[in-house]
C-alpha cells in the first residue's frame, strides 16, 4: 500500500525535481534571511543588530544547500546557474527551470515573512506601507541603492558582487 502511494507521488522528471529543489532551497535561505531583517527593522534595533542579519542569512544558506544540494546542486542564485550554463556544467535547456524555481522560492519566502510579521509590520507603519521614509519596510524584502548611486555604478557593483560570489 505504501509503495503504491510512494510511486504515485514520485516526480519522475529530473528537471521538475531540480526546479522544486531550487525553490525549496531558496525558500529556506530567504525565510531565514528576510526574517532576520524583519526582526531587526521592526524591533527598531532592540531585538538584533546587523550581525543577526548576517547569521540569519548564513544559517539560511547552509540549510538551503543541505536541502537542495543533492538534487539540483543548490545554486540558489541566478548568477551561479548562468555561470554553470556558460561553462557547460548545466544544459541551457534547464536554465529556465532553475530560474523559475529560484524566483518562486524567493517570492514564496517573502510572502511567508510578510504573513508571519504582518502584525509587527502594521504596528511599525501604522498601516502606511512605504518604500522610503522613517517607517519604510520595503528594505526588509529587497535592497535599494543609495540616492547618489548611478545606474552604471549600481551595475558594476552588482557585477563585482556576483563575480566574487561565483569565484568564491
Amino acid at each position: 500500500m505504501l509503495e503504491k502511494i510512494q510511486k504515485a507521488l514520485t516526480i519522475r522528471s529530473g528537471t521538475v525535481r531540480e526546479l522544486l529543489a531550487e525553490a525549496l532551497g531558496m525558500f529556506i535561505l530567504m525565510v531565514f534571511g528576510l526574517s532576520s531583517v524583519a526582526q531587526v527593522v521592526l524591533g527598531r534595533g532592540d531585538f538584533g543588530q546587523h550581525l543577526s542579519i548576517n547569521l540569519g542569512f548564513g544559517i539560511g544558506v547552509t540549510l538551503g544547500i543541505h536541502a537542495a544540494g543533492g538534487i539540483s546542486g543548490a545554486h540558489l542564485n541566478a548568477a551561479i546557474t548562468l555561470t554553470h550554463c556558460i561553462l557547460g556544467n548545466l544544459p541551457w535547456r534547464k536554465l529556465p527551470a532553475y530560474l523559475i524555481g529560484q524566483f518562486l522560492g524567493s517570492f514564496m519566502a517573502a510572502a511567508t515573512v510578510f504573513a508571519l510579521y504582518y502584525d509587527a509590520l502594521y504596528d511599525y507603519t501604522k498601516g502606511n506601507f512605504t518604500v522610503t521614509g522613517p517607517t519604510a519596510t520595503a528594505s526588509i524584502f529587497s535592497t535599494y541603492p543609495a540616492p547618489y548611486v548611478s545606474l552604471v555604478g549600481g551595475f558594476f557593483t552588482e557585477v563585482s558582487g556576483d563575480h566574487r560570489g561565483v569565484l568564491g
